[in-house]
């Protein structure tokens, strides 16, 4: 009998404990493409498996706009299938989270009960991260959105605050409601507000520890530094992969609270591998996509891009435009090539110098 009671204590308070143990850098992954534009599947496993070997705490798919936006709603599914699948036949410590994004409360709650129906038919222990509805311009529309969520989901789920320049920001106050009305679910945050608001924010958030667990920091961790040392900040969420041995890093670093003093140092590094203004390719994908290539995950450095300009309200699109898509490709020359190897074997000597 004593079994079987530590037993279901366990099944009743095991989602708390989870939720309460998700921290670290949480790597989007970068979708690959095959030469006609289809999702390169076996590309995507590799990848999170290079986030998975170098310890990296989390892995999210799909999540940013090309993954979401530029993707219909069978090659989503096709793709989180494939991860989980993944996930059973290989179980990792790394933590596998599906995005469950939504234009709508409709559009959302397809993608959460696909989630949902995934990690009950495999038996894989994931987490949901979601950011609010792209269409969403009250407050209202957000709480009504992550209500119904909550209704679906049956495990932790990280909110992104930001979506679009034409949405409002989830207030704190609305954040921290969601955590205390549904504890189970929320409580974990990527605080990716505008800039040095975030900071503010982050501080608000970790104010109410009775409910929020964990604060990620975001913006590609140009900030991560100071917002986990002077705010305290448990994490990076960020579509970084390529740079996981240096972000895992980073992380132990933090954990042990720099005895050997190398954080700076470190940090520095990631910030010249993120930070090449040489190259007109900027975005989170952008010279990423290179070293993916160079470490054997990817096969190219195709892109699905927006068809058009933005056509709707604050930078946003249409419904008609938003999914429509044409293939870009990046090209480097020689000597950018050459920088980018520099700055990437001098990470990774790094690395193993002081990591491994």
């Amino acid at each position: 009998m004593k079994k079987l009671f530590f037993a279901f204590c366990f099944l009743v308070v095991s989602p708390l404990l989870i939720a309460a143990n998700i921290e670290g850098p949480f790597l989007i992954l970068s979708t690959p493409y095959h030469a006609d534009g289809t999702i390169d599947y076996p590309s995507l496993i590799k990848e999170a498996r290079f986030a998975a070997q170098w310890n990296t705490a989390g892995v999210i798919w799909p999540q940013s706009n090309d993954s979401i936006d530029l993707l219909t709603k069978e090659e989503r599914f096709a793709g989180m299938a494939a991860l989980v699948g993944e996930w059973r036949k290989n179980p990792m410590k790394t933590v596998l989270a599906l995005g469950v994004n939504g234009d709508d409360i409709e559009e959302m709650l397809v993608f959460a009960r696909e989630a949902e129906r995934l990690a009950a038919e495999s038996g894989v222990d994931i987490v949901l991260a979601a950011r609010p509805p792209y269409y969403g311009t009250t407050e209202a529309d957000q709480q009504a959105y992550f209500d119904a969520l909550a209704k679906v989901a049956k495990r932790p789920v990280i909110i992104q605050t930001y979506v679009n320049d034409a949405c409002p920001t989830p207030s704190v106050d609305l954040l921290v409601g969601l955590a205390r009305k549904y504890p189970d679910i929320y409580g974990l945050i990527k605080e990716e507000s505008n800039k040095l608001e975030a900071n503010a924010r982050q501080q608000s958030e970790l104010e109410a520890r009775d409910a929020i667990k964990t604060v990620f920091s975001a913006w590609g961790g140009w900030q991560w530094l100071y917002q986990q040392r002077q705010i305290g900040t448990a994490g990076l969420i960020s579509e970084r992969v390529a740079y996981a041995p240096i972000v895992s890093m980073i992380w132990k670093s933090m954990k042990e609270e720099d005895k050997k003093g190398r954080l700076t140092e470190a940090y520095a590094l990631y910030r010249l591998l993120i930070d090449q203004r040489f190259l007109p390719y900027d975005s989170l994908r952008g010279y990423s996509l290179y070293y993916l290539v160079r470490l054997g995950l990817f096969n190219n450095m195709l892109s699905r891009t927006y068809a058009m300009e933005p056509d709707g309200a604050n930078g946003t699109y249409t419904k008609e435009n938003k999914s429509k898509w044409v293939l870009s490709d990046i090209e480097l020359t020689g000597i950018q090539k050459a920088e980018l190897d520099k700055c990437y074997d001098d990470m990774m000597k790094f690395v193993k110098k002081y990591y491994r």
